[in-house]
């Protein structure tokens, strides 16, 4: 086969894949563990296709969409960021919080399943931190791990519905919090 015709076989068959993908990472902001750089990934007609925030070169979340710094700690130690809002629900179904203070950095994803997660505020303390959600529903953060609030009828009427679907029942209103391994590289 000459070299032409190999040349275009395999343009063609790159295009024809639609597999080309870039990705623009953003100037990153220094914090005391390094930089958290966000990356914006895109595919060939600029459609988002991921997202992902690194400390420096060590890639710590990634996931179709991640909405940015909703709550900041004032030593840029603690970070939450908002997960993709599902057609099903027009909401966010997890947060995560960023902890780049643990050796590894710790990145715990948390919410009440089935449900509206959207970031109210947060209140960072030294040795105890709190994570609502709207309507004050409260997540705890100690030692590296989250506490997310009781389940039962409480939980059911305080945390907002989906905005589209099914609803949420009351045995469906529980709250999570898992910690998410860090991407491979």
């Amino acid at each position: 086969m000459n070299r032409f015709l190999f040349v275009s076989l395999l343009a063609l068959l790159t295009v024809s894949c639609g597999a080309e993908e870039t990705c623009e990472k953003g100037r990153g902001v220094k914090t005391p563990y390094g930089r958290l750089i966000a990356t914006e990934c895109s595919d060939a007609k600029g459609y988002t296709t991921r997202q992902s925030i690194s400390l420096d070169q060590q890639k710590l979340l990634e996931d179709k969409f991640l909405s940015g710094d909703l709550a900041i700690e004032k030593t840029r130690t603690y970070w939450v960021y908002s997960g993709k809002a599902l057609a099903e629900t027009g909401c966010p179904d997890r947060l995560y919080l960023i902890d780049l203070s643990m050796k590894p950095t710790k990145v715990i994803a948390f919410g009440v399943k089935k449900a509206c997660n959207e970031f109210h505020w947060a209140s960072w303390g030294e040795k105890r931190s709190v994570i609502a959600l709207k309507n004050n529903v409260s997540f705890v953060y100690e030692n590296g791990k989250i506490t997310p609030p009781a389940s039962g009828q409480k939980l059911w009427k305080a945390i907002e519905p989906p905005h589209a679907g099914s609803g949420l029942a009351e045995e469906d209103a529980i709250g999570f919090a898992e910690d998410v391994p860090l991407p491979k590289p």
